[in-house]
């Protein structure tokens, strides 16, 4: 249905331009939303609103539009092969949509002359028509942010963007988890899934794939040696909730530090006892191999470009998914009791060596890499002294 009613909004763009020209009190400005709770709007969000009362419409262009309707969406999702659209909204449906989800919106008008105006909005028009509107989004490189900036950059050779004042000198996982900290679940999945190419310090131009860093390249743009931006006009104002919920509490921190504890306490009561929870380390290591297969299906065989090269393999290894049975006979088996031994190595790399590591590992991550280098040398010990 939402689809429908944005194809139908479109249309009546499309004939509004077709129609008439844009009067000389037309306005483009850009609008920046404040991050939401959920994970897909946790980084914010960008629009390109042009007004022209005169002509009777006020309409905003985002490029952060899909179906989940088109054919293969999911089996898309998962090869890394996303098609996202530039949508339109009126901007009264816009507004009250950021309304509904408590987010805040700012906007700055963009000091355009007729002609640039014109160009601009002809462009998105266009670019909005059902032959023209898909793109293939990447997260980092090409979304409803960096679309915008390219707008610009490219249809009016006058805009000049000045990123002298971006200090942060940060890589794109520092971003991400800037952005996530209120969605601790979300930011250790994020986490788990992506790899080196992350880790990677961003480029100030860069790091426009975030909507409140393109808000500032805007406000210290140029055009024709002038300000290209005014400034920045809050139209809704939603104060954050401070009250947190379920999921915010009880962190993964929490979670795996208690898990961590317990496999502490069990493995020294098999060193103790002399007994061997074997069914423990079936589900523990099947489900590190059930993730390390994941790690490089995302990492080798799909188009995302941020799941590559990922060091959680040194703890997940996808062999762990057959291993896991081999466990209850590793005093039969020399080879198994040096595969754990192996095993007990690698995640013990995570742990020891986070800080040498060219991947960020989050609290949560070490924590789980914890386990998996006591069960494993565990595992080699039960071996060895059994064999």
């Amino acid at each position: 249905m939402r689809t429908l009613i944005l194809a139908l909004c479109l249309v009546f763009c499309v004939q509004q331009v077709r129609a008439v020209e844009l009067s000389d009190s037309a306005r483009i400005s850009l609008l920046t939303c404040a991050p939401g709770n959920e994970l897909y709007s946790c980084f914010g969000h960008s629009g390109i609103r042009v007004t022209d009362y005169r002509q009777g419409f006020d309409v905003v262009f985002n490029y952060g539009t899909f179906d989940f309707g088109a054919p293969n969406f999911y089996l898309n999702f998962l090869k890394g092969h996303m098609i996202y659209m530039i949508g339109v909204d009126g901007y009264r449906d816009f507004y009250d949509n950021y309304v509904y989800e408590g987010r805040s919106i700012y906007e700055q008008e963009l000091h355009l002359n007729d002609s640039q105006r014109v160009k601009i909005f002809d462009f998105l028009v266009n670019n909005a028509k059902p032959e023209n509107r898909n793109y293939r989004y990447d997260f980092l490189w090409d979304n409803c942010a960096t679309r915008i900036r390219d707008v610009f950059e490219k249809n009016i050779p006058e805009v000049k963007f000045d990123y002298s004042t971006f200090k942060d000198k940060k890589s794109f996982r520092t971003l991400i988890n800037d952005y996530s900290e209120q969605q601790p679940w979300e930011q250790f999945g994020m986490g788990l899934l992506i790899g080196l190419p992350v880790d990677r310090t961003a480029t100030p131009q860069e790091e426009t794939f975030l909507p409140d860093y393109l808000s500032q390249a805007f406000a210290h743009a140029t055009i024709s040696g002038q300000p290209l931006a005014g400034p920045k006009v809050t139209l809704l104002d939603v104060k954050p909730t401070t009250e947190k919920t379920l999921d915010q509490k009880i962190t993964p921190v929490m979670v795996f530090g208690a898990l961590l504890l317990l496999i502490v306490m069990v493995t020294f009561w098999e060193v103790k006892s002399g007994r061997y929870f074997y069914a423990l380390d079936i589900i523990l290591f099947f489900l590190a191999g059930f993730f390390g297969w994941q790690f490089l299906l995302l990492g080798g065989f799909t188009e995302h470009t941020t799941t590559q090269w990922n060091l959680n393999i040194l703890w997940a290894l996808p062999t762990h998914l057959v291993m896991a049975f081999f466990t209850p006979f590793v005093a039969k088996r020399k080879w198994v009791q040096y595969y754990f031994l192996v095993s007990a190595v690698l995640a013990a790399i995570v742990v020891i060596g986070w800080k040498l590591l060219p991947q960020h590992f989050l609290l949560a991550n070490i924590l789980i890499a914890a386990v998996y280098a006591i069960r494993s040398y565990n595992v080699y010990r039960v071996g060895k002294t059994r064999s």
